[in-house]
């Protein structure tokens, strides 16, 4: 499984390799945010983006993880407390249900 990895990540390499070579000649006009950046190289555009996309998703994925994770510390409390009150019970004396019931 390894090398199966390792072969599908050179052969992306080798692809992004081949496109940014290809493409390295063109330019390109970006506005954001009521500022132009003029001629500016699509390689870099394309880097810019892609590091932004993986800046975004672990910090959607960083939210996320920690709302799992105090939603998954409120479930132990309650599993403690319950485990708690089982304990408790479980030392309350018995009474024999058969010998009340005769006496009455």
């Amino acid at each position: 499984m390894l090398i199966f990895k390792s072969i599908i990540y050179l052969l992306v390499i080798i692809i992004l390799a081949v496109f940014f070579t290809q493409n390295s000649s063109q330019s390109v006009d970006i506005k954001v945010l009521n500022k132009e950046y003029l001629d500016l190289s699509l390689y870099y555009v394309m880097i810019a983006s892609f590091l932004l996309g993986i800046v975004f998703s672990l910090m959607i994925a960083g939210i996320r993880e920690i709302r799992l994770r105090n939603q998954l510390r409120g479930a132990n409390n309650i599993l403690k407390n319950r485990n708690k009150e089982i304990a408790e019970l479980r030392k309350l004396p018995l009474k024999d249900i058969d010998n009340e019931s005769m006496e009455e």
